[in-house]
């Protein structure tokens, strides 16, 4: 609320101006107290949360493994690497020609843990990619029926087990494609 604001709803109250800067005064200094007080709150919350946000190179050397995206900016935007713990690393992304937000869980020694969900059998699709030393590797796609959009794409390198978890709004192959890009790129 402006000075001019309050003076107006003061002055049809019959108080005068001295009234309208002296409450004008009291509300800012209120509103900038709890502005900074939200602020210094969010900013400790995104401080906590991006510590574990890191970028591929910095993954590779504390995970063990480099998991690059497709670098096509009008398919893939708004990658997010997180190391959630010593095993477990989320990567939160954009695919554009899916149109949907995707989510690239990889487990290093471990079971990966996925949501329970129920998938069409009649919809699972095999894809196959090969690494830069050319060890084969499938790629387990499965869908939910019932015009839910959800797909799954799983697969296993060594000792990490992978997962993409999103919506297929779009193209049905945009995600098991990602995919494929992550592993022709595994070494």
């Amino acid at each position: 609320m402006n000075y001019a604001t309050t003076e107006k709803l003061l002055k049809d109250m019959d108080y005068d101006s001295n009234d309208a800067l002296s409450i004008q005064n009291s509300i800012s200094s209120t509103e900038e107290s709890s502005l900074i007080d939200n602020v210094l709150n969010a900013e400790g919350e995104n401080q906590t949360e991006d510590s574990n946000i890191i970028s591929a190179e910095e993954l590779a050397d504390s995970f063990g493994i480099l998991i690059l995206l497709p670098e096509n900016s009008s398919w893939i935007a708004d990658e997010e690497y997180c190391l959630v713990d010593e095993n477990n690393l989320k990567i939160a992304y954009h695919d554009f020609i899916a149109d949907t937000d995707c989510t690239l869980l990889v487990s290093k020694n471990n079971n990966l843990n996925l949501p329970q969900n129920e998938y069409d059998e009649t919809l699972n699709e095999s894809w196959e990619g090969k690494t830069i030393s050319s060890q084969n590797i499938v790629v387990k796609v499965q869908n939910k029926g019932n015009d839910e959009k959800m797909v799954l794409a799983t697969w296993e390198y060594n000792e990490y087990q992978f997962a993409i978890i999103g919506e297929d709004k779009n193209d049905s192959n945009s995600i098991p494609k990602v995919a494929l890009n992550i592993i022709k790129n595994l070494d």
